[in-house]
């Protein structure tokens, strides 16, 4: 925020990723760059969008006079001032985003750090996105105490399990936890609270199995930090059928996917995707090429696809023939067109997809398929 530009921040993330965290801290380092102070309001109990301006002046301790328009007043409190407005937790509140503009257009030395896990769709809306804590990208990586997302497992162990030290057959397992928690926070936590009663590598496996472990027994946890299904259910509660529809299908995907699998095999339209990416439920890349879910949400949504009646069974249908036509159309640019380095590419950058979809062929006997495939799948390696 210290680009004159940026009048309006919103920090994006799924739940559990520590955005509220990072907003405090941001809050307390930078406290003296406003001569009027930093204010945080807290939105995750506020029910209405007609709340929003009651919030704001708690908040700031502002006292309202009867009889006159609260909205004109919090604005003409502000108009003059300057300081950093945090709102705290806005994504169900998006009817009554309209004030923030108004704040915006009214005052010229009042700046907006808004937590959300959806964009506020604004002009004046700057986008900084939240993708968990650095981890271990493998197993192998020697200095693992140095990952910020390894570090509050220990850290978190040791408030559970005051013996717990970072020995060294404890660190394959860890930086396997922190990556399949996909370094955020929330998650982290959760799994390291279970470090007094298993041993990490078995609380790794459970994390793979399922979601259920990663849940606490404290008594003074908010309910949206009780669980990771308890983070992400809000989300989930504001999606349409439609994106309820896309978002689990995408689920069966592993490293992400292209717009064109996507639309194949999930049904998604570029809005349905767009408004998912706008969700904190899917990442685009840099290039613009892929999209992919946080393995967490990936989980949740598989678990969602299951519960489905046939769904399932049909979107892991729709997945192994595209990919298994992919190896089939990929054959000839390897063998015969010259176009080797861009079709191994293209194969390499789907290859956990192909290893779903081979293992599907290969177990439901799809003959034909697998005989489309294998030439291709054996040039390729």
């Amino acid at each position: 925020m210290k680009n004159p530009l940026c009048r309006l921040l919103t920090v994006l993330g799924p739940g559990g990723i520590g955005k509220t965290r990072i907003v405090q801290e941001f809050a307390a380092k930078h406290h003296a760059l406003f001569s009027d102070g930093v204010y945080i309001a807290y939105f995750q109990a506020v029910a209405s969008p007609d709340s929003i301006v009651p919030t704001i002046a708690e908040a700031l301790d502002l006292r309202f006079q009867p009889g006159e328009d609260l909205q004109v007043q919090l604005v003409s409190y502000l108009r003059g001032r300057s300081l950093l407005l945090v709102l705290d937790n806005f994504e169900h509140l998006l009817d009554g985003v309209s004030i923030v503009g108004d704040i915006l257009a009214s005052t010229c030395a009042v700046r907006l750090l808004i937590t959300s896990r959806e964009r506020l769709n604004l002009r004046e809306e700057w986008v900084y996105e939240i993708h968990g804590l650095d981890y271990p990208i493998n197993d192998t990586v020697s200095d693992i105490e140095r990952f910020a997302a390894v570090q509050l497992f220990v850290h978190s162990a040791r408030r559970i399990y005051p013996g717990f030290r970072l020995t060294q057959p404890h660190k394959s397992p860890i930086a396997r936890i922190c990556r399949i928690v996909g370094g955020i926070p929330l998650g982290i936590e959760l799994a390291s609270a279970w470090t007094r009663t298993l041993p990490c590598d078995e609380i790794a496996r459970e994390i793979e199995r399922s979601l259920d472990i990663l849940e606490s027994s404290a008594r003074n946890v908010l309910p949206r930090h009780r669980n990771m299904r308890a983070a992400f259910e809000p989300t989930w509660n504001r999606l349409s059928e439609d994106e309820r529809s896309v978002f689990t299908k995408l689920s069966v995907f592993r490293g992400g996917c292209t717009r064109e699998a996507a639309e194949y095999v999930a049904g998604a339209t570029l809005r349905t995707l767009s408004t998912l990416v706008d969700k904190s439920l899917l990442r685009l890349d840099a290039n613009g090429q892929r999209y992919s879910i946080h393995e967490l949400l990936r989980q949740y949504g598989e678990e969602r696809l299951c519960s489905a009646s046939n769904a399932q069974n049909e979107t892991l249908d729709r997945h192994c023939a595209y990919y298994m036509r992919l190896l089939g159309e990929q054959e000839n640019h390897i063998i015969f067109l010259g176009r080797q380095k861009e079709a191994i590419e293209k194969i390499d950058n789907d290859l956990e997809n192909v290893r779903v979809a081979w293992r599907r062929a290969v177990t439901q006997g799809r003959l034909e398929e697998i005989s489309q495939a294998a030439e291709g799948l054996w040039s390729f390696y």
